[in-house]
């Protein structure tokens, strides 16, 4: 919808990424004071923090990469050069389940090496990444990416004809994906912290962050627009995105490790 939110010659503020960085704000100080709230240091939340930014900037942009490689084929510096071809300064394309899988990496070697529990530190900072998705995602509705199918429901959105969206799809009612992503995101981030009044066990929260992130990614993902390269299998009768099978196995490993630490704890 705004996909540019400050524009004096050539400085930008993209919605997108203002979006993010509020994103990262918002998580890292929730993050904070859950830390205190059991008695960890909060400096080493600062210091995941930089960790996970990073990682999850990597792996949103190695995902993307990965699934649109023809893009790059004929020019590999465009992967990190931070200047686009119509001249805007900003590196486009990122897949954000890529982010969370390598964040999620990257946290467990740093509270390994530091020789911490993954699971508590996991369990600090699950609602934080819930509410940062969350907020995250108001930024894919002013960039107008991520964007949904087709439709005829009351709440379908039509996008400005320069947006991404209404550049395929112009004077288009489109299912407001991006909106159910931020509704979920916050949902999900005052679910499990209300959860936690029955946690039993470390893991928990984390857990659930999986199990029901995973679920909502597999069905948001039925009524979103892909390009052909993020389609793991199409047929006449089945379509299963890159993001779904992702989200299927992120929803089994949760699953798994849900059952393991409770019969562990109970055992």
């Amino acid at each position: 919808m705004f996909p540019d939110l400050l524009h004096i010659g050539p400085f930008q503020i993209h919605a997108y990424g203002f979006m993010m960085t509020l994103a990262f704000i918002a998580a890292i100080l929730i993050s904070v004071y859950r830390a205190k709230k059991v008695g960890l240091d909060p400096g080493l939340i600062w210091d995941v923090s930089l960790v996970i930014m990073l990682s999850s900037l990597v792996g949103s942009r190695l995902t993307y990469v990965f699934t649109h490689i023809d893009e790059f084929r004929h020019n590999w510096f465009s992967i990190i050069n931070p200047i686009q071809a119509d001249g805007r300064i900003g590196i486009a394309g990122m897949v954000l389940l890529g982010g969370v899988v390598l964040a999620s990496i990257s946290t467990a070697v740093f509270v390994r090496r530091r020789k911490l529990s993954f699971w508590v530190f996991s369990d600090i900072i699950a609602p934080a990444l819930a509410l940062g998705i969350g907020i995250g995602r108001l930024g894919c509705l002013a960039n107008g990416c991520c964007y949904g199918a087709p439709t005829d429901v009351w709440c379908g959105i039509v996008f400005p004809e320069d947006s991404v969206a209404g550049s395929y799809f112009p004077h288009t009612h489109l299912w407001p994906t991006q909106i159910f992503s931020v509704l979920w995101g916050l949902t999900l981030f005052a679910g499990l912290w209300f959860a936690e009044r029955w946690k039993s066990f470390d893991g928990y929260t984390f857990s659930l962050f999986l199990i029901f992130y995973s679920i909502f990614r597999i069905l948001i993902d039925t009524i979103r627009v892909y390009e052909e390269s993020d389609i793991l299998i199409h047929t006449d009768t089945i379509r299963i995105t890159f993001s779904q099978g992702v989200s299927g196995i992120l929803l089994l490993v949760g699953v798994y490790f849900f059952v393991r630490l409770r019969k562990a704890k109970y055992s």
